[in-house]
Parts: C-alpha cells; structure tokens; sequence
C-alpha cells in the first residue's frame, strides 16, 4: 500500500483491470484469482512444461506511477529471485506483456497470519481461541530469521502485516511475501523522499515521516503483528489512515490504547516487555537489529 503526502491525482492509475483467467502466458496457464491487491493481482497458475502449479502475480501497466515503475518491478524481481531462504516465496520467473508484468512465483498452500486468526477467533474453545506463547515465540524466531537473512543481504521489507506473512499449517512455518515494496541500502529511489510506504497500521513512525530507513523499521511493524497475534486485534483508535500516519509519525506515545498485559494478563511479563521494546515510538530505543531481538527472544521459556 502507498499513500501520498501530497494530492496529486497524476500518480494513480485509472484504468480498469481485466480479468486475465484462463490466459497463457508461454508456458503459464492462469486458472483462477487468489488475490488482489492495489498494484496487483494474483492467480493460481499452471506451469505445463514442468506439470507443477504456481502462482503468478500480475501487474498492468495502468497502475504505474512515478514512483512504481516498470523499472523498479524489475528490480523487485531481481532482489527477490536473489534472496535465497526457505522462509521467503521463490521467484521462478518475470516477463512482460505489452499491457502488464508479470512474476512467476513457488504457489504457497496456506494462510496469512490475518486469515489465521480470524479462524482461531471462532474456536468453540475460549482458551484456544489466540495463539498460545509457544506459537507467539515460534512465528516470531521463524520471522526473524528471514528478516535477519534479508537485512544481511541489505534489504529491508517495508511492509510486515499480517496479510504478507504466510503460514503452513502442516509444516508449521512461516514464509514472508512480498518484497514489492522493498528498500534496497544501496538503491535510491528519489520520489519516495516525498511518500510515505507501507500499511497504515503497521507502518514505523520513520516510515511515516518519509525519512531514510533501516532494519528497525521491520522491527516495529513484526511488533505490531505480535501485539495483534498476542491479543487478538491490534489496540489502536479507529481513524482514516492518513491520522494514523499522522499520529505515527509524531511518536505519539498514544498511537496504541494498551500493550499486551493490559488486554491478555495471562501472558508473561518478559513478552509484554518484548514486544513493547520492539514498538517503541523512537527506533533508538528499540533492539538495536534482529539479531538482537532473536537474542532477547530466546531468553523467553516458551513453557
């Protein structure tokens, strides 16, 4: 999600978007729409060549702007297919059509993490109905370590949610998706001085100042989906984006109503402290990098 500091109306895409099911592209066949996002869209896919789904992300060039081109999509792809984790959705391939690009990528069989819990919220069993701590500890160490994995090669995510952090139930493994937003330390990317990225309620308060980022940024926002996994919503005041924004980039020390004690008492006091550290309104006072937060994460005794 991108939301501007200024109105200009020249940044958005007007076009209508096609429904491309049934299309082949080479060796791709799109069978059916999984997902649909404000710059893209995702189908369940077929590669015939190799008999194996996928799923392939479209991009039409309709919703291009100045600071999402065609040329930063490639270099999405290029940052993704060279990020090699077993926690990150492989990059297969990348292609262009006349009207959109396209993205070829490892077809994940599970849910977000947002999916998740609204499922566990309508457990017949109160006590089951929010991840017990030894789930919490295990979605955060899993998380981590693809951050730490990608923080060392100089990427920065950009956008942790809920809606990017997919889970496998059978394997009980998380794998993160969608680097589309992702900040390269050595890539400048001069619009983006003047927009602020990333989704509303998760975004860092550096972020929402549009100012220059680094590791932390991911830091606050897996701590704002552990709040949220913690107590079943993230606490914070109902308002239009743009005031959340507002309030997160002023490190207003209310931009949430409570911590995780406050809504969920049962949980230990060393996660509240945890996952507290990791939303503090100034980055200096969050872990210093992820390696950090593994550290204070393994000194929790899951139970």
């Amino acid at each position: 999600m991108a939301l501007g500091q200024e109105d200009d109306s020249s940044l958005i895409g007007t076009g209508k978007r096609r429904d491309l099911t049934g299309a082949v592209l080479g060796h791709f066949t799109l069978l059916n729409k999984i997902g649909e996002g404000s710059l893209g869209v995702v189908y369940r896919g077929f590669q015939t060549n190799l008999k194996r789904p996928v799923a392939i992300k479209v991009v039409f060039r309709e919703k291009f702007n100045r600071l999402f081109t065609a040329e930063r999509f490639r270099q999405e792809a290029e940052l993704v297919a060279n990020i090699d984790h077993p926690g990150i959705i492989t990059l297969f391939e990348f292609d262009e059509e006349p009207d959109f690009l396209y993205y070829v990528m490892q077809l994940v069989e599970g849910v977000n993490l947002g999916q998740w819990l609204r499922t566990r919220k309508k457990h017949p069993i109160p006590s089951r109905r929010l991840p017990d701590l030894r789930e919490l500890v295990n979605i955060a160490r899993q998380t981590l370590e693809v951050l730490a994995h990608a923080h060392a090669e100089g990427v920065v995510h950009r956008d942790i949610k809920p809606e990017n952090l997919m889970w496998l139930e059978k394997q009980k493994q998380i794998m993160v998706a969608d680097f589309g937003l992702a900040w390269v330390y050595h890539t400048v990317h001069k619009e983006e001085k003047n927009y602020v990225l990333g989704s509303p309620l998760y975004v860092s308060p550096e972020q929402a100042r549009g100012e220059e980022i680094d590791g932390r940024a991911d830091i606050f926002s897996l701590g704002c989906v552990l709040l949220e996994l913690s107590v079943g919503f993230l606490p914070v005041r109902v308002e239009r984006p743009e005031k959340v924004f507002n309030t997160r980039a002023k490190e207003d020390s209310g931009m949430f109503t409570g911590m995780v004690r406050d809504y969920r008492p049962g949980l230990p006091v060393e996660w509240h402290d945890f996952v507290q550290m990791a939303l503090a309104p100034s980055r200096e006072n969050r872990f210093a990098d992820v390696a950090s937060m593994l550290k204070a994460l393994q000194k929790i005794d899951p139970g």
